[in-house]
C-alpha cells in the first residue's frame, strides 16, 4: 500500500508537470501565431500603401492636351487627373491618383481613435490605421460620396505614422503646406504594433516595428 502510494505521488507530480508543460506550449503557440498574423497584416497595409502611393498624382496634368482641360491647375474640375498628395500630416494621409487601373480616385490613410467616418485622430494609443477611398467622380473635390473606411492595422502604439521627405532628403515639417505639397518626393511610415495576447511565460505583450518609405511623383 505504502510503494502504490508512493508511486501515484510520483506519476501525479509527472502528469503536473506535463500538463504544465503543454498548457504553456499551447499558450506560447497562441501568441506566436497571433505576431506571426500581427506581421503579415502590417507587412500587407505595407505593401498596400506603397504601392497606392507610388501611383500618386498618375495621371498627372502634364499628360493631357490642355484644350481639353476645363483648369490649367490641377483641381476637381477635370476628374481623369490626379493632383497627387492633397494633404500631409503625421497621422494622416489623402491623395489622389489611380491606384488599381480603374480610374482616379481619392485615398485617405488615417490613424484614427477608433474605426469609422470622422473618426478622431489618435491621440491615447492603441489606435487604429484606416483606409477609404472613392473615385475622384464621385468625391467631386469634397462635394459629393465621401468614402466608406476599413480597418487596415490594429493595436498601433506611434502616434506618429507618417514622415515626409523634400527631393534633397531633407524633412518636411508636417502637416506640410500648400507650398511644400508639390515638393514631396517620399513618404516615410513607420508602424509599431502590439499583439492583443501576452506571452504566458513574461506576461508581455509582443509586438513588432515596421518602417518603409514610398517614393512619388507628385
Amino acid at each position: 500500500m505504502l510503494e502504490m502510494m508512493i508511486v501515484i505521488a510520483i506519476l501525479s507530480i509527472v502528469m503536473g508537470v506535463v500538463v504544465e508543460g503543454i498548457t504553456t506550449m499551447q499558450q506560447r503557440n497562441l501568441v506566436e501565431v497571433n505576431k506571426v498574423d500581427l506581421t503579415q497584416e502590417s507587412r500587407q497595409f505595407m505593401d498596400q500603401i506603397v504601392n497606392d502611393i507610388h501611383q500618386a498624382g498618375f495621371p498627372s496634368i502634364r499628360m493631357f492636351d490642355p484644350a481639353f482641360l476645363t483648369s490649367a491647375t490641377c483641381g476637381s474640375t477635370d476628374t481623369n487627373v490626379a493632383c497627387g498628395l492633397i494633404s500631409v500630416s503625421s497621422t494622416a494621409l489623402q491623395f489622389e491618383g489611380d491606384v488599381d487601373g480603374s480610374g482616379v480616385s481619392e485615398d485617405w490613410i488615417q490613424l484614427v481613435q477608433t474605426n469609422g467616418a470622422g473618426a478622431a485622430a489618435c491621440a491615447t494609443p492603441p489606435c487604429v490605421i484606416q483606409r477609404g477611398t472613392v473615385s475622384k467622380i464621385a468625391w467631386a473635390g469634397g462635394a459629393g460620396t465621401a468614402p466608406a473606411y476599413y480597418t487596415e492595422v490594429n493595436n498601433v502604439m506611434n502616434t506618429a505614422v507618417f514622415t515626409a521627405y523634400f527631393f534633397d532628403g531633407s524633412s518636411v515639417t508636417l502637416p506640410a503646406s500648400a507650398t511644400d505639397l508639390p515638393n514631396i518626393r517620399a513618404i516615410g511610415i513607420t508602424l509599431y504594433v502590439k499583439s492583443s495576447k501576452a506571452d504566458a511565460k513574461t506576461g508581455q505583450f509582443p509586438t513588432i516595428t515596421m518602417a518603409s518609405t514610398a517614393k512619388i511623383n507628385n
